[in-house]
């Protein structure tokens, strides 16, 4: 209760014995409280009317209020005092005599019986009545007390009864002082006081806080005791603040009142001292069953401040279920019913302001222990759309330390809703650390995905830790855009880290370069140097590691590796003595590795090799290192020991072609013919795909994969071969052509033949031989020049031998038979060497698969000799001719001849030459190939004309059919 409210309790009596008129004190208390209010009002007016001039309207008022108390002394002498006033004395002295007549022992009437006296300086009792009157009607009150101050007359009961008027006069005036005298005056006289004076003077003491004489007061009287004056004591003794009387007062009475609200003031007051004396406020009998919720409503706080769980929850009973929310809540939170604790919160956020609630409410929850509750309690008001930015920001922070702390809390439900993007940048900024607390890295990378830029620091280091695996390049941009709002921190080294990771080494080594040093931890500049050293920067590698030396870093073995990849190109020395340093600490294939490789740039291969193999022993497991230790015994020409490094870097690695490839030449380099081949086909299958690793992406036209698959394939059956069957037929309009393959030196106008080789041994790579032995039946068209090849036929046994592997180059030793008894045919021994050159693939005669056709040229040298005929031939040949290619495997050939042929007969005949040239067009046909076979066979089909500028020969002019074969 108010202050100024316990001051009207207070003023309570005074009002009720106030005068009845404004300006005129009362004289004796002879009409009823009832009586006064309805005659206030009218001497209110008459007054007014009388200070105005208004005869009319004051003689109207007061004879009005005479009408309401026809025998009230009080309103005779207001309407006498008018009429006096407005110089009709007669009439005055006439309402005066009309009033002996009801109260004639009254002294107030007498000086009015002798209005002949003047008493303006007149000592005696009736003058100074009559001027005490005056001067309270005048409201000039220090008049009075003049009046008073002599004793004689104050003791007369005149001068009591102008001392009790004065005492009015003085409430009515507001002077509580002097009406405090007044009554103080008349009890030290001996004068009883009336129980409406004694009232009023209690009043007037607590309004003047005089509290002692006032309780002094009310305990003398048992008149003071009713429920409303203990009230009013009782406001006054708190007003006071007199605690231990007010507690004394309150414990002492047990007022009984009668209005509601006086009861409820009364409650008040106890739940002022419930700190003190809790009992008081709980044990008071309630009248009015209203001021029970009342009395249960002051009780609960205090209960629940000294949590008294009983006597809470005993207040909590008197009022309705969905009042005080606030303190079921605390009670439930505070006995550990954390359920019920929930659903009070949840009541609570329901109302109409609940939603500013929700911040304290989940707080309290998440204290107590109960998080799960506080989760959902939030979870319920997600996404806060009640609430402004900043307050939903904060409810999101909570929930970002809930998702922290026990992120199992966070059904699927919960994270499907959360990882919905919020409506504001501001409050996705909010969003981001929530998710990121229950490492939502799909929710992270939704919230974010518009890339706002006033997205905080922290957030973009959020978006940097969930995109770190699965989008590298987006992380290091996430990193970069926190980096560029919190410079030269944990962000910045974040985002050094992350292009590290994405190979983005040169915004890596800035990024590094941007990180306060003092902040630099030794392993974070031997991070730095890493990163120099895989940006190229060798200068700036070398000076992060005297940063790390400077910081006082361990120097491991990580350390010297790093100086052994930083020392300056030019001093090789340094690297491998930092790399010796690296390996006498920890032994790493690394180490050895790029030991290795600094030992082989100066020649030491040898070394390099033992390096490798300890390398190789650490990680028997790495393919690169057993096919480098391979390749380097291959350098030093030690095959043997190259073998079985490659083999092993073969079955570590089986998809790659390289090291099939290379086994591949190594055993054909070997002699093992059956090993090379299965190497071979292995290499057409990894071109094919159907190996271990992707296909060759040659579907795009790509003619050097399709070029590779057929020399593999041709290789492939090259390998298989043992037999070859050749087969030859020339038929001419004429003799010609010294240069006869077939039988060299002999003219025929046609000749065939038909030759089955076998090869012993498979080409063994290098410039290892080649060894095949062969046997052949020939026949031609006869010294008569038939046009069929079938006279004089002879069979051919020999050997080819093909030294060189690089070159085709071919020795043969031929022991030749006549076949049949023909004339002047003998056995005979040839002596063979014969030599082709095309200038490369490129220009070969063989099956082009890339492109549409090919140019075609051939050098071809042979030299022949037959020791029983004693005859040398020689030819030098060139041939340039274009396939164009047909359907199936197929070319249409045109081509030109240059040719020169030397023959020395025996037996002196002399020597003869021939220069020639041709031109011709051929049809050639392929087939037989396979999956890993290329064609097999071939057969052409080809006419020729030639002339001759100069020969031993008749004709200058022949024209040649050519068919051959070879299966």
């Amino acid at each position: 209760m108010t202050r100024s409210r316990w001051q009207a309790l207070m003023m309570l009596p005074l009002t009720l014995g106030a005068p009845a008129f404004a300006q005129q004190p009362v004289r004796v208390d002879d009409v009823s409280a009832y009586r006064r209010f309805l005659i206030y009002p009218h001497q209110q007016r008459a007054f007014a009317a009388m200070k105005a001039g208004d005869q009319a309207t004051a003689i109207a008022e007061f004879t009005r209020a005479r009408e309401l108390a026809p025998r009230s002394v009080t309103t005779a002498l207001d309407l006498a005092e008018a009429w006096r006033h407005f110089q009709q004395p007669a009439r005055a002295e006439g309402v005066l005599a009309e009033q002996r007549r009801f109260t004639p022992d009254d002294p107030r009437l007498t000086p009015h019986a002798t209005a002949v006296r003047d008493c303006r300086a007149d000592p005696a009792a009736v003058c100074r009545a009559q001027r005490g009157y005056d001067a309270l009607r005048a409201g000039e009150l220090d008049r009075v007390q003049a009046e008073l101050d002599d004793t004689a007359f104050a003791r007369s009961d005149t001068g009591v009864a102008l001392r009790r008027a004065l005492a009015q006069r003085a409430i009515y005036l507001g002077e509580a002082a002097r009406a405090d005298a007044a009554f103080a005056a008349l009890q030290e006289g001996g004068y009883a006081l009336q129980p409406a004076e004694r009232a009023q003077w209690f009043a007037l003491l607590l309004q003047l806080r005089e509290v002692a004489a006032a309780a002094a007061l009310q305990e003398a009287h048992a008149d003071l005791q009713t429920p409303m004056q203990q009230l009013a004591m009782a406001h006054a003794l708190g007003d006071a603040g007199q605690a231990a009387s007010l507690v004394s007062y309150l414990a002492a009475h047990q007022p009984a009142f009668a209005r509601e609200v006086q009861e409820r003031q009364w409650l008040y007051l106890l739940a002022h001292v419930e700190a003190n004396r809790p009992d008081l406020l709980t044990r008071y009998r309630v009248r009015f069953a209203a001021n029970r919720a009342v009395q249960a409503r002051l009780a609960l706080p205090g209960a629940m401040a000294r949590d008294d769980r009983a006597a809470a929850q005993r207040a909590l009973a008197q009022l309705p279920p969905g009042d005080f929310g606030e303190a079921r809540f605390g009670l439930a939170l505070r006995a550990g019913r954390l359920d019920e604790a929930l659903r009070q919160a949840q009541r609570l956020v329901a109302r109409r302001d609940g939603a500013r609630q929700l911040d304290a409410l989940s707080y309290r929850l998440i204290d107590a222990g109960a998080t799960a509750q506080g989760k959902l309690l939030l979870m319920q008001a997600y996404p806060f759309a009640d609430a402004d930015t900043d307050h939903a920001a904060a409810m999101l922070q909570r929930l970002a330390l809930i998702g922290a702390a026990q992120p199992e809390l966070f059904d699927a439900t919960d994270r499907a809703r959360l990882r919905a993007p919020l409506g504001t940048a501001a409050l996705r900024n909010a969003q981001v650390p929530l998710l990121a607390s229950l490492e939502d890295c799909d929710g992270v990378r939704m919230v974010m995905d518009d890339f706002d830029p006033s997205y905080a620091a922290d957030r973009w280091a959020a978006l940097g830790q969930c995109l770190h695996d699965s989008r590298p390049g987006l992380a290091e941009y996430a990193y970069a855009q926190a980096s560029q709002r919190a410079p030269g921190g944990d962000y910045t080294r974040a985002l050094a880290y992350q292009a590290y990771a994405t190979q983005d080494y040169p915004v890596a080594l800035d990024a590094w370069g941007r990180v306060d040093l003092a902040q630099m931890s030794a392993d974070d500049r031997l991070a730095a140097a890493t990163t120099a050293i895989a940006a190229g920067d060798a200068a700036a590698a070398r000076q992060w590691l005297d940063r790390f030396d400077a910081a006082g870093g361990a120097r491991q073995d990580s350390y010297w590796w790093l100086r052994a990849q930083a020392a300056s190109a030019n001093d090789a020395a340094a690297a491998e003595a930092a790399l010796q340093q690296a390996i006498a600490l920890r032994p790493d294939a690394r180490y050895y590795a790029r030991l290795a490789q600094l030992q082989r740039a100066r020649g030491a291969m040898e070394e390099a090799a033992g390096s490798l193999e300890r390398a190789s022993a650490l990680v028997p497991q790495d393919a690169a290192l057993a096919a480098g230790l391979g390749y380097t015994w291959l350098q030093i020409g030690d095959r043997a020991r190259a073998r079985p490094a490659l083999e092993r870097a073969h079955r570590l690695q089986p998809a790659d072609p390289n090291l099939t490839r290379q086994l591949m030449y190594l055993e054909l380099a070997q002699g093992d013919r059956a090993q090379a081949r299965t190497y071979a086909a292995q290499a057409i299958d990894q071109l094919d795909g159907r190996g271990d690793g992707p296909a060759a992406q040659d579907d795009a036209g790509d003619d050097r994969v399709e070029l590779e698959r057929f020399n593999l394939r041709r290789l492939h059956e090259d390998l298989g071969r043992r037999w070859r069957i050749l087969g030859d037929l020339a038929i001419g309009d004429s003799v010609s052509s010294a240069a006869n393959a077939i039988a060299p030196g002999v003219s025929y106008r046609s000749y065939a033949q038909v030759e089955a080789q076998y090869r012993f041994d498979a080409p063994s790579g290098g410039d290892e031989n080649t060894l095949a032995a062969y046997a052949r039946v020939f026949a031609g068209s006869g010294a008569q020049g038939d046009w069929q090849p079938v006279h004089a036929p002879r069979l051919g046994v020999g050997v080819h031998w093909k030294p060189w592997r690089s070159q085709t180059i071919i020795f043969s030793a031929e022991q030749q038979l006549g076949i049949g008894r023909v004339e002047g045919r003998r056995s005979d021994t040839l002596l063979r060497a014969s030599g082709s050159w095309t200038g490369g693939a490129r220009f070969s005669d063989d099956w082009h698969p890339e492109g549409r056709g090919w140019f075609a040229q051939n050098v071809y040298v042979d030299v022949a000799r037959y020791l029983r005929a004693q005859q040398s031939v020689a030819t030098l040949d060139y041939q340039w001719g274009y396939h164009r290619k047909l359907p199936a495997a197929q070319t249409l050939e045109p081509f030109v001849r240059l040719q020169a042929n030397g023959i020395e007969r025996g037996h002196g005949q002399g020597f003869g030459h021939d220069l020639r040239a041709g031109l011709g067009v051929r049809w050639n046909l392929w087939y037989g190939e396979s999956r890993y076979d290329a064609y097999a066979h071939r057969v052409r089909v080809g006419l020729e004309w030639q002339h001759a500028f100069t020969s031993y020969l008749r004709e200058t002019n022949v024209v040649f059919l050519t068919v051959g074969g070879q299966w």
